[in-house]
């Protein structure tokens, strides 16, 4: 499994970056190991539930495949009597169990899990895990020996039922911070990203992370790594000439959940502003006159809209040292209006 740690990535830059990567690497680590746990046999199952986006099935499947451990999966919907059928057709399986509300909706399912997941020892110290399921007319019985790994957004109630489930395996919140989620979304973009014949270079799967992460911050959204994989594909869209959507507005759509209207000029201002802000924060700590000069070759655009893209990136009290013109900037017709269905 040493090829999927993050601690083999190229280290960042900053200090905070490697250690973002490191602390995430942890949280990870013990997840690969418990999974480990349940393929060995030290432990019958694992709960695991945190936030939806977060790599919590992908790291569950990629340690089964890592291992090379077979593995069954079941998603969307399963009963009580349903995962009695399940486990007893694939009785020494791992099985991975994930968004199945339904599974604990159903008090009968309670009784197999308690049954699956823990049983008498025997005189080598190996539990017997019985599992049956009795009617009036027909018993039906079977003995488990594989394990079960169950991942949800959300943790399991806090009912007797669920605490004798809780007791006899492993039930782990995964929980990731925003700092981190946004450390892992630059290190999937350094990979680039690859869908059938297209190639997303990782140079412009950096430049989405980025613009997601500083969206997220200012809508103060939660980050999810599912929302990075999306856009990748809105870029993809976009570049190949299958959108007249602009990828920053459809990214603004993804995360506002409604239909919006382009910046302007069909996301045209959208791309103008995010080069601005880039140019700005590369700029903002050389020499005023280099500044204005490296400011007005790359974007063309006036000192006082140069200091206004440099207080987005260091803020306003940053900038008060510096002498800022008083006259009104002028206009620039692509600035506003121009090219803008929706203007005036």
């Amino acid at each position: 499994m040493e090829s999927d740690r993050l601690i083999n990535f190229p280290t960042p830059a900053s200090d905070r970056g490697a250690a973002l990567l490191t602390s995430l690497e942890n949280k990870l680590q013990l997840v690969r190991d418990r999974v480990q746990g349940v393929v060995e046999g030290y432990q019958a199952g694992l709960f695991l539930w945190g936030e939806g986006g977060t790599s919590k099935s992908f790291t569950v499947e990629t340690t089964l495949r890592q291992l090379g451990t077979p593995y069954k999966l079941t998603n969307s919907r399963v009963t009580g009597k349903g995962l009695f059928l399940l486990l007893r057709d694939f009785p020494d399986a791992v099985h991975v169990i994930e968004d199945a509300e339904t599974l604990f909706a159903d008090k009968n399912a309670f009784g197999v899990l308690r049954s699956a997941l823990w049983g008498q020892a025997g005189p080598d110290g190996q539990q017997e895990r019985v599992v049956c399921w009795q009617t009036a007319k027909d018993r039906d019985e079977f003995v488990f020996t594989g394990g079960i790994i169950l991942v949800a957004n959300v943790r399991l109630d806090d009912i007797p039922q669920a605490r004798a489930v809780k007791t006899r395996i492993p039930c782990l919140h995964y929980q990731l911070t925003n700092p981190e989620v946004a450390a892992l979304m630059r290190v999937i973009a350094h990979k680039g990203h690859r869908w059938g014949p297209y190639h997303l270079s990782p140079e412009k799967c950096l430049e989405v992370a980025e613009v997601i992460i500083d969206r997220s911050t200012r809508l103060t959204k939660n980050l999810d790594l599912r929302l990075l994989v999306n856009t990748f594909s809105d870029r993809l869209q976009y570049e190949n000439g299958s959108s007249r959507t602009h990828w920053l507005d459809l990214l603004e759509s993804r995360m506002k959940e409604r239909v919006t209207a382009p910046v302007s000029g069909c996301g045209l201002r959208a791309s103008k502003n995010a080069l601005e802000v880039e140019v700005a924060g590369r700029i903002r700590d050389l020499p005023t006159p280099e500044r204005l000069a490296v400011w007005t070759a790359e974007t063309g655009k006036s000192r006082a809209e140069m200091y206004r893209a440099l207080a987005k990136v260091s803020g306003p009290s940053q900038l008060s040292q510096v002498s800022q013109p008083s006259q009104r900037p002028e206009l620039r017709p692509d600035d506003e209006t121009e090219n803008c269905p929706m203007a005036g």
